[in-house]
């Protein structure tokens, strides 16, 4: 899936717009060794994806109890370009530990599946994992500056993102305004582009806003628009 990283590193790179588009926000990422007191909870959200030059999209973000695990998942498509993506993880005290990782994204009719085992992610999360991870930290005020994710993605490959904490964002979820603890990411290697993230306050994963700005100039925008607990 794009919107949250490919929803943000993957995106940053290869398939140019349209993968930027759907898998921006799932590039999101990654966080290991650090407590969190937050546990995760059960929703159901869909994102509004706005990408220069693209027809709007709807991203499906789903987290649900499974057994024993947590399940993660979401779900996109935009023009000629569609993905999804899937992670299985569970609390083990106050961190959350991968179990598995599923995905499968597909341009112009040619499509690729991928999965992660539990001694693929032994050591850093998956991306989808590493989202509910890095806003459980940030909810809690953890690493307030110049901050380090460390993650693998889609292949098992590692990839790592420079984050900070900037001021809090008012949103409308609900028809109440929340102030939504926000976060500035970077991959160190491409200084010409960031994004601003904003999650939900109390739910960990549920994402608020995400900006993409490349040269300076916005060129995507997530927005949530539907919730259901």
């Amino acid at each position: 899936m794009p919107s949250t990283r490919h929803f943000l590193s993957s995106m940053l790179s290869r398939v140019g717009i349209a993968r930027l588009a759907i898998f921006g926000l799932l590039s999101l990422l990654a966080l290991t060794g650090t407590a969190y007191a937050s546990s995760p909870q059960a929703f159901d959200a869909r994102y509004h994806l706005a990408v220069d030059g693209w027809p709007d999209a709807t991203i499906k973000h789903r987290v649900s109890r499974e057994g024993g695990h947590w399940l993660s998942e979401m779900h996109s498509s935009v023009a000629i370009a569609g993905g999804n993506e899937s992670a299985r993880f569970i609390e083990d005290g106050d961190q959350l530990r991968a179990l598995s990782y599923r995905s499968n994204y597909s341009m112009l009719g040619v499509g690729k599946s991928y999965q992660l085992n539990r001694d693929q992610l032994a050591h850093k999360p998956d991306r989808q994992t590493a989202l509910i991870s890095l806003s459980r930290q940030v909810q809690e005020g953890r690493c307030e500056n110049d901050c380090t994710v460390r993650f693998v993605d889609y292949k098992g490959r590692d990839e790592v993102l420079d984050w900070r904490r900037v001021d809090d964002t008012s949103v409308q979820v609900d028809g109440q305004t929340v102030q939504a603890p926000t976060i500035e990411l970077q991959n160190p290697d491409k200084t010409d582009r960031h994004m601003v993230v904003s999650f939900h306050p109390d739910i960990p994963g549920l994402l608020l806003r995400l900006d993409f700005y490349k040269h300076g100039e916005q060129v995507s925008q997530l927005s949530l628009s539907r919730l259901q607990l």
